[in-house]
């Protein structure tokens, strides 16, 4: 069993949505970012990376690459998912902390868990 520790931060901006989780969230900011800035999914990449020592979301998907510029989260995590399975690695378990004042997330979570379930091949 090889466990990973992934962090992720963004700050909120006027003009943007906001997605955590591959779900959009009804909210007046969104998170400054070059992909679409979904905090949830890069910190499970980076902590799915990081178990299997394969490094960090940065080195996998540069910010300075034009081809990830609003790219969609869900297509890195399924990316990350299958590096690790080329390299012979099973996912068994996730766990993924949110800390945010505002908006309110409990409405989104079975979505979120759908979304994180069918990307990583685990179910919910």
């Amino acid at each position: 069993m090889r466990v990973g520790h992934g962090y992720d931060a963004h700050r909120l901006v006027e003009g943007r949505r906001l997605v955590l989780g591959g779900v959009e969230i009804p909210f007046a900011k969104g998170l400054a970012a070059h992909s679409d800035g979904d905090v949830l999914i890069h910190a499970l990449c980076d902590a799915l990376l990081g178990a299997a020592a394969l490094g960090d979301i940065g080195r996998h998907f540069p910010d300075k690459d034009p081809q990830y510029a609003g790219i969609d989260s869900r297509v890195l995590l399924r990316r990350v998912v299958g590096m690790l399975d080329a390299k012979g690695y099973r996912i068994e378990n996730v766990d993924v902390t949110v800390v945010a004042q505002a908006p309110r997330l409990a409405p989104h979570l079975i979505t979120m868990r759908t979304h994180l379930g069918e990307d990583l091949g685990t179910g919910i």
